[in-house]
């Protein structure tokens, strides 16, 4: 049992580290984007708000891997912590007009392409074989620390102070988590529990993902993630306002049943999830996602023409008072949130036990690159989906992505359906002779 406990001290100041960079970078991101929002030009500072964060990921997501690996994973999340402190506190000193938001974020995100690879690189140095239960404890103090800025600090700070207030605020919890940050590099230092990578290349790294087929299959899922959660919340708002029309307790109901399924995936993943089942846990939840999606999108059709022809009366009784879309919106958003969760983490927990030491970070690094590269192209096209077409039809485009990338991981086993392996060859008899 020794082998699976967490080092004490180097966890503690890596789980505050998390909570308070999570809660710090949400306070600072409302102070941007209200900044943004009301200047005179707001629509293009708000777009150009996003456009600068992900120039940055792209630009320099790869490069900070690389010095995650060179100096090691504690001292590039250590510095990562004091170079998105110091934009932060900042801006809180010194706070810019509208104009200038994108450059902040921009700086603030460069800054952080040293300290995210590093952070899902400490799970392999602290985790101790528990990855599964590691990630799912980061997710949660990622959700934890979102839940407390956005819903309980924000608006008291706002009523405190306005944007100043929220920027002040930020830089606090952001001082805070460098202060951990720092103090996790002492201690893992101290007990030697990392070995900093001197002679890798790139290269490397790249003959890592066209060798292992999970690390594969952890990219395609990790992207899907990424590409249904966001053009969820891109879709969700017609869908609950035109299909569903939800006032705000049904609205509320489809809600809280995706937050239940992704409580529930984070507690199978702390509790079940290793890394010999990752894979398989990858293609049930990717199936579950398409099915999910496509249910969304089409399901309640099917089930309102089936009460419709059989007239049953309890049944149809009930769909009167409920309603057959909501009959399958509740569990479907149970079902994706579900699914979204243990795709993400079975991905991360398939990459940090496949990926050598030496190449943890740049590793979460080429795959947060890919992921955002792979997902602008979509997000857009669901954009302008949803004002032309509506939210069912993306939900469904949704869900045949989804299936596709299902028969792309499960492409071996179709293929031996199909192609039936040869039949040995006879041994030959030998004959006999007179």
């Amino acid at each position: 049992m020794a082998a699976f406990r967490f080092p004490g001290a180097a966890l503690s100041a890596f789980t505050l580290a998390k909570l308070t960079s999570q809660a710090g970078q949400n306070l600072f991101f409302a102070a941007l984007l209200v900044a943004a929002g009301t200047s005179d030009h707001a629509a293009a500072g708000l777009s150009s708000f996003f456009v600068a964060m992900l120039v940055a990921s792209l630009a320099f997501g790869v490069p900070g891997g690389a010095l995650a690996d060179r100096i090691g994973p504690s001292r590039s999340f250590a510095l990562g912590g004091i170079g998105r402190a110091a934009v932060i506190l900042a801006w809180a000193l010194e706070p810019g007009s509208g104009l200038l938001v994108p450059a902040a974020v921009f700086a603030y995100s460069a800054v952080s392409q040293a300290y995210s690879p590093a952070e899902m690189a400490l799970v392999r140095t602290l985790g101790r074989g528990r990855h599964g239960a590691l990630h799912a404890l980061l997710l949660a103090l990622q959700f934890g620390g979102q839940g407390l800025a956005v819903a309980v600090l924000a608006p008291l700070l706002w009523w405190l102070g306005g944007t100043g207030a929220l920027a002040a605020g930020g830089a606090a919890f952001a001082l805070t988590a460098a202060a951990a940050a720092c103090s996790l590099a002492v201690a893992t230092s101290r007990m030697q529990l990392e070995c900093p990578a001197r002679g890798s290349a790139f290269r490397d790294t790249v003959r890592f993902f066209r060798r292992h087929a999970i690390a594969r299959e952890a990219l395609v899922a990790l992207a899907l993630t990424s590409m249904v959660v966001q053009g969820s919340i891109v879709a969700l708002p017609l869908y609950l306002r035109n299909d569903l029309a939800a006032g705000s307790l049904g609205a509320g109901a489809v809600i809280g049943a995706a937050g239940l399924g992704v409580a529930a995936g984070l507690l199978l993943a702390a509790f079940r999830l290793r890394p010999r089942a990752a894979g398989g846990t990858i293609r049930a939840a990717v199936l579950a996602m398409a099915v999910g999606t496509f249910a969304l999108a089409s399901l309640d059709y099917g089930l309102r023409a089936a009460l419709e022809l059989t007239e049953f009366g309890p049944l149809v009784d009930l769909d009167l008072r409920l309603g057959t879309a909501y009959a399958v919106a509740v569990p479907v958003a149970f079902l994706l949130g579900l699914s979204v969760s243990l795709a993400l983490l079975a991905g991360r927990t398939a990459l940090t036990a496949a990926a050598p030491a030496a190449h943890q970070s740049r590793v979460f690094a080429v795959q947060a690159t890919l992921t955002d590269a792979f997902v602008v192209l979509p997000l857009v096209l669901f954009g302008v989906g949803v004002e032309v077409a509506g939210a069912r039809p993306v939900l469904a485009l949704m869900g045949g992505v989804a299936g596709f990338a299902f028969l792309v991981l499960e492409g071996r086993i179709l293929v031996s359906w199909f192609h039936p392996p040869a039949e040995p060859a006879a041994v030959p008899v030998p004959v006999e002779r007179d």
